[in-house]
């Protein structure tokens, strides 16, 4: 009886793991909502229904526990408040709850290093059909390398980008670190085509947000290389940096920034956001004169939650004056907290993804650098500095992008924390 049961329980995890391996495969696609959700849910009722059959279940935390209560305790706390109650109960329920479960899902469901390994295998055959149809639809419409005609978004937003460009910065520091973790030459040469693959297709996004998250990335992965003494692969990548930089500018392909006029900080605070926008105001003056609505609005009463939700910016704010200018979003994942849960809640939601870091640097710092530990901690720090730096410029911290992000984030834990805390659990039982 012990046997079958065990083979029940080794079947429902494969079960499981097939299911975050569709996932992980198609968060990146749109219209595949049903897909996803069955590939989400499933799971979490398979390992319910084993671990009330095996009687067996530990849990070892992580250090977001306290975080993600204390998050999820203060956009509560902001429906009473909120402008548009089902709204904000809705987003909750979606862009919170839904993460967070998913987070603790892959945390447990992974049971050996290979199963994580496996998942980020079939995250780089996705990433690599998302970018040969990213490639595909460049040329369909008319693309041209080095200017903006067409900005390549995949098969997540085709003629948009953003997303696009957010998700290659996501997959980009796995492929890359993988080169120092993978010791068989024709794997590397795999890391690398893929990788060189990820980059082209990012390029043709046109994403002055996502050119700015790489180029912090690079920054991070040099000190990273540096502190590891690693002083001709740091050599290398500065070199490739600047002269890529000096592609980019010489070709001017940030779009209008090379002509766009800024104001500076002390004008920004003291105009109007009307005055900032313009009369026909391109992305960047939008971005600013929404973030100087904010701003405004949130000054007012630095504390006061208008509600959880990146939509309810646009029903609070909006009127005659700003209508042309203002989106249903901030465009600014920050500032938006602080406008739908106050100064409170932004606070809490810094540390709750400085406690990200602060994690991954410490098993970063204690790895070895050749073994898993070290592969997905410094790249978990990579994707993280380019998904932060991806959200001063847009509201992605929702949908897939944040969903990928908590599923990256629960593959490392289960093998950096979890599984270890596990096996030394079992040796101090025997």
């Amino acid at each position: 009886m012990k046997k079958d049961q065990s083979e029940k329980s080794i079947q429902i995890e494969y079960a499981a793991l097939i299911c975050l391996s569709i996932l992980i495969f198609i968060l990146p696609i749109a219209h595949t909502a049903t897909i996803r959700s069955f590939a989400l849910f499933t799971p979490l009722v398979l390992l319910i229904l084993k671990y009330w059959h095996d009687k067996d279940f530990k849990w070892i935390k992580t250090s977001f526990e306290l975080p993600f209560l204390a998050f999820f305790i203060i956009a509560l706390a902001s429906l009473p408040t909120s402008v548009d109650f089902h709204e904000s109960f809705k987003e909750i329920r979606g862009e919170l709850i839904k993460p967070i479960v998913l987070f603790y899902l892959t945390y447990f469901a992974i049971k050996k290093e290979t199963d994580g390994l496996l998942l980020l295998k079939v995250l780089f055959l996705g990433s690599l059909i998302f970018s040969l149809y990213s490639f595909y639809d460049f040329y369909k419409n008319g693309g041209t390398w080095f200017s903006v005609t067409y900005k390549a978004g995949g098969l997540r937003d085709p003629g948009g980008g953003e997303v696009a460009a957010v998700y290659h910065t996501m997959v980009m520091p796995f492929l890359f670190w993988g080169l120092f973790y993978v010791k068989d030459i024709w794997q590397r040469i795999g890391l690398s085509a893929l990788l060189a693959i990820n980059l082209l297709a990012f390029h043709i996004t046109f994403v002055r947000a996502g050119m700015l998250a790489i180029a912090f990335q690079m920054v991070l992965i040099i000190v990273l290389l540096i502190l590891q003494k690693r002083w001709v692969w740091s050599f290398i990548l500065l070199i490739f940096a600047v002269t890529v930089s000096f592609v980019y500018i010489e070709n001017k392909m940030f779009r209008e920034m090379h002509t766009e006029k800024i104001p500076s900080l002390r004008e920004y605070m003291m105009m109007p956001p009307e005055d900032i926008a313009g009369t026909s105001p391109s992305s960047m003056k939008q971005r600013l004169a929404m973030w100087k609505v904010a701003i405004d609005k949130i000054s007012e009463n630095p504390f006061y939650p208008h509600g959880y939700g990146r939509f309810l910016f646009g029903k609070t704010v909006r009127n005659e004056k700003n209508k042309y200018f203002i989106y249903p979003q901030t465009h600014n994942t920050f500032i938006g907290i602080a406008f739908e849960l106050g100064i409170q809640g932004l606070i809490i939601f810094l540390w709750m993804i400085g406690t990200f870091f602060f994690v991954c640097w410490r098993y970063w710092h204690k790895s070895k650098e050749d073994n898993t530990t070290g592969y997905l901690s410094a790249s978990l720090l990579t994707m993280m500095a380019g998904y932060w730096i991806n959200n001063f410029f847009g509201s992605f911290d929702g949908d897939d992008s944040k969903l990928l992000f908590m599923m990256l984030l629960g593959i490392g834990m289960a093998v950096m924390h979890r599984l270890p805390k596990e096996k030394k659990l079992l040796i101090q039982k025997q």
